[in-house]
C-alpha cells in the first residue's frame, strides 16, 4: 500500500508546485462567486428607465409623473409632450417602457369619459420589462382607485360604496420587440454569441504561444520581419474560419424557428468587428503569455463570466460600477447589445453606434498591444543573431 501513499504525495506535490493551477483552482471559485454575487446583489432591478409622454400637461398628469418618480422600480429618463423622437430614444437607450398620458386627460376624468393611458412595454429584455411593468401597474392602479373614490365621495356617495368603484381611467398595455416574451428569442442568441467568443479564445491561445514554446517563431522571421505582417498572417485564417462559423450559426436561426430580422448589412458588420475584437484579444494574450496552457487558462478566466456580466439577461445598469467597467472590456458585452438592437428593434447604425465604437476601440487597443509585443519579440530574437554576426567580424 506504500505506493498509493507515495503517488498521492506526488500528485499533491505536483498540484501545489503549479502556481497558476493553484490560483485558478482556489482563486477562480472565490473570484467568480464574488463577481456573480455583485452582479445580482440588488436582487431585483430598480430605477429602470422609462419615458413619459405627457400630452395633457395638467396638474393631474403631473401628479401621476410624481408618483412614478417616487416608485422604486422605475426612473423617468425623459418627459416629452409628444411622440416625436420616442422610438429613437427607446432604441438608443434601451428604455423599458413608454407611458402616454393623452390630451384632455384631466378634463375627461372629471367629465366621466374614462380616458385611456397607453403603456408600451419593451420586452426585448424580459427581466427589465417585468419589473418596469410591476412598478407602473402599482402606480397607475393605486392612483386610478384614489381618483375615482375621491371623485365619488365629493359627489355625495358614501365612502364604503365609493370604494367599490375603482376605475377613473383605463390602462392599455402593449408589448413590443418580443411581443410573446419568448425566452428562446430572448436568451438563445446571447448563448450563441458566447459560444463564438469561447471557441475563438480557446483556439487563439495557441497562436503565438505555440510558436514561442516550440521555438518556431524564427521560421516566420525568415519571410518577414514586419510586426504588422506577422499579426496580419495570424489574423487572416481566423477571420476566414470566423466567417464560416458566423454563417453556420446564422443558419441555425431558421432551423429552430427563431426570427432573424433587421439590417443584414449591420448584422454582418457588427459580427465582423466582434470577431476581429476577439481575435485581437486572443492574439494579445498569446503574445504576452508565451505558454500554450497558461495562455488558454488566462483566456478562459476572461471568457467564463462574460455572458453573466454582459448585461444581456440582467441589466448592466443594475450592476456595480466596477463590474460594468469589467464588462466593457469584453467584446461580447457590446456585440450582444448591438445584436439585440438590430434583430429586435430593427435599429439603424445611429442606434448601435456606441456599441460599434466600443468594439472598434477594443479591437484597435489590443491589436496595438499585440504589435508592440511582437515588435519587442522580433528585437529579442534578432539580438543574439546580431551579436553572433558582430563576433564573426
Amino acid at each position: 500500500m506504500n505506493w498509493i501513499v507515495i503517488l498521492l504525495k506526488r500528485e499533491f506535490r505536483l498540484f501545489f508546485s503549479n502556481k497558476l493551477v493553484m490560483a485558478i483552482f482556489i482563486g477562480a471559485p472565490v473570484l467568480y462567486g464574488v463577481l456573480t454575487a455583485y452582479v445580482y446583489i440588488k436582487g431585483e432591478p430598480k430605477e429602470i428607465s422609462i419615458i413619459v409622454v405627457d400630452e395633457d400637461a395638467s396638474p393631474l398628469s403631473e401628479n401621476i409623473r410624481e408618483a412614478l418618480h417616487d416608485n422604486e422600480y422605475v426612473d423617468i429618463f425623459q418627459i416629452k409632450s409628444n411622440q416625436y423622437g420616442v422610438e429613437d430614444a427607446v432604441k438608443l437607450h434601451d428604455i423599458a417602457a413608454v407611458i402616454t398620458i393623452p390630451d384632455h386627460f384631466e378634463s375627461d376624468i372629471y367629465s366621466k369619459k374614462h380616458p385611456e393611458i397607453i403603456v408600451d412595454i419593451n420586452t426585448s429584455n424580459i427581466v427589465s420589462a417585468n419589473y418596469a411593468s410591476r412598478g407602473i401597474q402599482h402606480v397607475l392602479a393605486s392612483y386610478n382607485a384614489g381618483i375615482e373614490i375621491e371623485a365619488l365621495q365629493k359627489g355625495g356617495m358614501p365612502a364604503r360604496q365609493a370604494q367599490q368603484h375603482f376605475e377613473a381611467f383605463q390602462v392599455s398595455y402593449a408589448r413590443h420587440y418580443n411581443q410573446t416574451a419568448n425566452y428562446m428569442v430572448f436568451l438563445w442568441p446571447g448563448i450563441l454569441g458566447t459560444i463564438i467568443q469561447q471557441v475563438f479564445l480557446l483556439a487563439l491561445a495557441l497562436t503565438f504561444a505555440r510558436e514561442f514554446e516550440e521555438q518556431t517563431f524564427g521560421i516566420m522571421l525568415n519571410y518577414t520581419k514586419s510586426a504588422f505582417g506577422i499579426i496580419l498572417i495570424k489574423t487572416v485564417p481566423f477571420a476566414i474560419l470566423g466567417l464560416g462559423l458566423w454563417v453556420g450559426m446564422g443558419l441555425m436561426f431558421p432551423l429552430f424557428g427563431v426570427p432573424l430580422q433587421g439590417s443584414f448589412l449591420l448584422l454582418n458588420l457588427s459580427g465582423a468587428v466582434f470577431i476581429l475584437a476577439i481575435i485581437a484579444i486572443g492574439i494579445c494574450v498569446s503574445v504576452f503569455v508565451p505558454n500554450q496552457l497558461k495562455a488558454t487558462e488566462v483566456l478562459m478566466i476572461i471568457a467564463t463570466p462574460s455572458f453573466i456580466i454582459s448585461g444581456f439577461t440582467w441589466p448592466l445598469a443594475q450592476m456595480p460600477t466596477w463590474v460594468q467597467h469589467i464588462a466593457y472590456c469584453i467584446p461580447l458585452t457590446h456585440f450582444l447589445e448591438a445584436f439585440r438592437k438590430i434583430t429586435l428593434y430593427q435599429a439603424g447604425l445611429t442606434h448601435i453606434l456606441p456599441q460599434m465604437q466600443r468594439l472598434l476601440f477594443l479591437m484597435f487597443t489590443f491589436y496595438f498591444l499585440s504589435l508592440a509585443g511582437i515588435y519587442w519579440k522580433i528585437r529579442q530574437f534578432r539580438k543574439p543573431l546580431m551579436c553572433d554576426a558582430a563576433k564573426r567580424k
